[in-house]
């Protein structure tokens, strides 16, 4: 994938269109909440390297004792940003991102905010990323109602005041409608969900959902369709995000969530055995993609509005209109799609010795029983997923965008992908010593898979030899080629 251009106005008007997208984020004021989580930190990094926008105002709250302002410099020096601070420095960075201290806990609709902060912030933001979420699966309801509900009302509060705005994006999750087996590129109104009073009935709400977060998820979409589809927002879904594929490098993870912590279990020996079918499409995409598919969304938010206000009569009959005010963004691709069985199979690419540093043992056995407890839902489940809006956003794209803006997946080279996939959580989680150059980390790879192979080829052979010692030499007969190459 290309680097992103300094100065990506330099096009030929007869040869190509304009960079409408590139164009849309120039000299923009963005505010991003949730920008200190996994994928925030991706997105403030993209936007800060490629989208050449004037300011950011990064939303971050005051966490064991450090203030905004010093969670803000502490998360500029992680990995994640080491390419952007070769060509400039903290100091410069700063300059262009602001710390904005907000609280979940005010009562006001200014996040508790300073005053002169929030009149800053409502006077110059075009664009909002909220980002801002609890995504523990386990977390009790009324945690995550609070954050995942009550922190979206509070920050669409806050937007409904700015006086520029172009366009929201909120982040979803492709499973806020996981108990439906079609899941459309819209908002599901149940008459009964009603954010207001969800507290009231606790767990018994959640229903055929597998946990708070996905329930908490749901609320969240019906709050934005019932109060504020007036505003020029959109909702994204991404599936199960996993490390960076390319950008800004390789393999890059700041924590176990998901399918990762099994997978480092599971390349140690410590799990053998995961409740799932490996047959099933496992939605999985890397996590630069989805920050570059989220950043599209947000030009197509904002054009989508301008054609309602330029032509509110015809809104809903454009070819590529969506006849909801709320466009919703399911970013996932059938047919590229991985298996849980190909997953699994592939983590343990790049994986060439002992893993020399762990964290507390046992507290990560506990939260990996737990885990797969969770997993066992998804890894049992396939869903059909509309993705026409998603499909369209790739069409937005000119070619100088597309090298910079990539998310299409089917783009993504995934034996590539894992050859970084377990370093990278090594490297960048774990926090190991560089690892060996790339040449003996191929050899060691390719004897690994040599060693796995001979491994299966050993199990069929035993399970071949079990079926004739038992009389199937029939079905061993009629069989013998699908064991052997299964």
């Amino acid at each position: 994938m290309a680097a992103c251009s300094t100065d990506t106005r330099r096009y030929d008007v007869e040869q190509s269109p304009p960079d409408r997208v590139l164009d849309f984020y120039r000299n923009t004021t963005i505010l991003v909440t949730g920008g200190s989580g996994f994928l925030g930190k991706v997105l403030l990094e993209k936007i800060l390297r490629c989208m050449n926008v004037r300011k950011v105002f990064l939303a971050i709250r005051t966490k064991d004792g450090r203030t905004p302002s010093e969670r803000l410099q502490d998360l500029l020096k992680d990995a994640i940003f080491d390419r952007l601070r070769m060509v400039t420095t903290t100091e410069q960075l700063l300059e262009r991102i602001e710390a904005v201290e907000i609280s979940l806990e005010a009562d006001s609709s200014g996040l508790g905010m300073d005053g002169s902060k929030e009149a800053l912030v409502l006077q110059e933001t075009e664009v909002v990323f909220n980002v801002l979420a609890s995504v523990k699966f386990n977390e009790s309801i009324r945690n995550a109602i609070d954050t995942n509900v009550g922190g979206t009302r509070m920050i669409l509060q806050l937007a409904r005041r700015m006086h520029r705005l172009k366009a929201i994006v909120h982040v979803s999750t492709l499973y806020s409608n996981c108990d439906r087996t079609h899941i459309e590129e819209k908002v599901y109104t149940d008459p009964w969900l009603n954010p207001d009073s969800v507290l009231q009935l606790q767990h018994c709400l959640v229903g055929a959902l597998p946990n708070t977060y996905t329930f908490s998820k749901k609320c969240a979409e019906s709050l934005i369709q019932q109060q504020f589809a007036d505003l020029p927002i959109g909702i994204f879904r991404p599936p199960i995000v996993l490390s960076t594929y390319r950008e800004p490098i390789a393999g890059w993870t700041d924590n176990l969530n998901g399918p990762a912590g099994l997978c480092l279990w599971t390349v140690k020996g410590y799990v053998r055995v995961i409740l799932g079918n490996g047959r099933k499409k496992a939605n999985l995409v890397p996590v630069d993609y989805c920050v570059n598919a989220m950043l599209v969304a947000g030009y197509d938010v904002a054009d989508r509005s301008i054609g309602r206000q330029q032509k509110p009569e015809h809104a809903a009959t454009g070819a590529w209109e969506s006849k909801q005010l709320v466009p919703v963004y399911n970013y996932m691709y059938m047919q590229p799609n991985l298996t849980w069985g190909r997953y699994m199979s592939s983590v343990s690419m790049g994986f060439d010795g002992w893993i020399k540093r762990l964290c507390c043992y046992r507290r990560m056995v506990a939260k990996t029983n737990r885990f797969l407890e969770t997993m066992a839902y998804f890894g049992l489940r396939e869903w059909h997923i509309a993705n026409e809006n998603v499909v369209r956003l790739r069409t937005l794209l000119t070619p100088t965008e597309a090298s910079m803006l990539e998310f299409d997946l089917s783009t993504v080279d995934w034996d590539e992908y894992f050859q970084s996939y377990i370093p990278g959580i090594r490297r960048y989680f774990l926090a190991e010593p560089q690892l060996k150059d790339r040449p003996s980390r191929v050899k060691s790879t390719s004897w690994h898979r040599r060693i796995q192979f001979l491994s299966q080829l050993f199990h069929k052979l035993i399970w071949v030899y079990v079926c004739l010692k038992l009389g199937h030499r029939l079905y061993v007969v009629r069989n013998l080629f699908s064991i052997l190459i299964s």
